[in-house]
């Protein structure tokens, strides 16, 4: 009697189906991407000349003042303009938190402001907060 053989049993290969690990591993790359823009995307802190929400520093961080005749003063010591990127680049590595404080006399001409603010930026300040003069309580 001769056997029959209904099936033929060849040895099968194990394979690993790499569809389903690549799209999860897409979902994932887009979740930690839009999730590093939310956390990231805190901006500058800015407030405005006059406000009611001015508060007082808690640590000591350098302050950059600009008189209406666009004087220089940094940590109460009056500067000249040529001589800021020195000073604010040898006060950076005692600065932890990256901030300064810029007090602006309302009267300064913006372009003056944003010259400021980048010369304040190639220092290497992450971090610049507008100081702000609180509004008077009628």
């Amino acid at each position: 009697m001769s056997s029959m053989r209904l099936f033929e049993k060849s040895p099968r290969k194990p394979s690993i189906n790499l569809t389903p690990l690549i799209d999860i591993l897409f979902i994932l790359i887009i979740f930690f991407v839009v999730s590093s823009k939310i956390a990231g995307n805190q901006g500058i802190g800015i407030t405005l000349p006059k406000s009611n929400q001015s508060q007082e520093q808690i640590q000591p961080l350098p302050i950059l003042h600009m008189t209406a005749d666009q004087q220089l003063i940094f940590n109460n010591t009056r500067l000249l303009k040529a001589n800021l990127y020195r000073v604010l680049t040898e006060e950076i590595p005692s600065n932890q938190s990256n901030t300064l404080i810029l007090k602006i006399d309302e009267r300064v001409p913006h372009g003056v402001v944003i010259e400021l603010m980048d010369l304040v930026k190639s220092a290497g300040y992450q971090k610049i907060v507008f100081g702000t003069e609180p509004n008077p309580v009628p």
